[in-house]
């Protein structure tokens, strides 16, 4: 019976900048800048302990188009690492990674095999000198494709397995880039054995029988991307197939709901903050948190919030700035009194349905294209940063209103 062990992973974001979190001190932000490369050790390590036959990264290996020298010889020495098991690697670029960049390129080892085509093609994987699978995949020759591709994924030959590898967006999915966009009943049609997705950064299995799976990013990199992240190891034989998730997160986001109803004091709340950041440090690994108070607002919160909070803040910065295992609170939103109904008139409704319409990026940073700084180092905004935008904006409202 013929079997195949291999690890699924995609997005790991190699140097990625963490943009708008330099202000924390330096030891931890330079934990947080290394997280991506640590977190793809842990994977490549995984690999080798779990002696799987290949590795398939579906798209966005680097952050950006202008891949890093860094970065580059990071994956090489994995690679090379893998090679002395005798593992294979097969990889695709998709839209932040794509072959329309400028780097300085280096030389692959043997068992890496990267699909350069902008349309699928075949490369296979033999054991002992047997055709075992076939592997699909193409890269993106620029940042991005609108073109379904699903219909070009056409199986080539007699291999007992055919997988398939798309850096893509399932068809309906809001708040993401519709780049190379299927609909599942069209991968499950070409009869495929597994479909290795990238580009969503959240987890998900799509079917079943045959597997269709997201694994999601490798790292977190803001507070929108929550929980632990990782890759899977997936086994397929004649009559099963399994998937087992596995963390490789070097640092966790995590938002911590906190209702403070019942808090008479301070102390109170203070307690309850600690205990949560407790049980975050119980699984080991390092946090970045954002903590929402819900409920009814205590006395103690009514009049001087703000100073509160903020104190609060720089309190709990103090007891973490020099642990390994830290929980880091980014911020304390007072989310208090959410459930406050306005009238369909108000004057709140109105803005915020203004906000959710709002679509004019590029002409409000037309003055800031011009500027020689955002030429070389701006980038469009994404669906993502479109949203991100929004519900911050329609957040810093509410919270001006409650001071009124």
């Amino acid at each position: 019976m013929t079997k195949l062990t291999f690890i699924h992973a995609a997005d790991l974001h190699l140097d990625s900048p963490f943009a708008g979190m330099s202000n924390i001190p330096n030891r931890i932000f330079k934990r947080l800048k290394e997280s991506t490369f640590q977190s793809a050790k842990n994977m490549f390590e995984l690999a080798i302990d779990r002696e799987v036959d290949f590795m398939l990264l579906s798209g966005d290996l680097f952050d950006e188009s202008n891949r890093s020298l860094k970065a580059q010889l990071f994956l090489r020495n994995q690679f090379l690492q893998l090679q002395s098991h005798g593992i294979e690697v097969f990889v695709i670029y998709g839209n932040h990674d794509h072959l329309g960049g400028e780097w300085t390129p280096i030389e692959w080892p043997e068992n890496v095999h990267v699909f350069l085509s902008s349309t699928p093609s075949e490369q296979a994987f033999y054991r002992d000198g047997q055709l075992v699978a076939s592997i699909y995949g193409f890269s993106y020759k620029e940042r991005a494709v609108h073109e379904n591709m699903t219909p070009y994924y056409e199986k080539t030959t007699d291999a007992p397995y055919h997988i398939a590898m798309l850096h893509g967006t399932l068809a309906g999915q809001e708040g993401h880039d519709a780049y190379a966009p299927f609909q599942l009943q069209q991968l499950l049609a070409r009869d495929f054995d597994y479909w290795a997705l990238g580009h969503i950064h959240k987890r998900a299995l799509l079917h079943e029988d045959p597997m269709v799976i997201y694994p999601g990013n490798m790292q977190g990199r803001h507070i929108k991307e929550t929980g632990e992240k990782g890759c899977y190891v997936v086994y397929l034989s004649e009559d099963a197939q399994r998937a087992e998730f596995m963390s490789c997160s070097d640092v966790i986001f995590e938002t911590l709901i906190i209702d403070i109803t019942h808090t008479a004091h301070m102390t109170d709340l203070v307690t309850l903050v600690d205990k949560k950041m407790s049980g975050l440090k119980e699984r080991g690994v390092p946090h970045f948190v954002k903590i929402e108070l819900t409920g009814d607002a205590p006395a103690y919160m009514e009049l001087t919030q703000l100073e509160v909070l903020e104190e609060l803040m720089a309190v709990l910065h103090e007891q973490e700035e020099d642990e390994d295992l830290f929980v880091w609170v980014m911020s304390i939103d007072c989310r208090t009194h959410e459930d406050a109904v306005y009238p369909e008139d108000s004057f709140l409704t109105e803005l915020t349905a203004e906000i959710a319409e709002f679509d004019a990026y590029d002409e409000l940073l037309s003055p800031i294209k011009r500027h020689p700084t955002y030429r070389k180092a701006g980038r469009a905004f994404t669906k993502e940063d479109e949203i991100d935008i929004k519900e911050e904006a329609q957040r810093l409202l509410a919270e001006q209103l409650k001071q009124l």
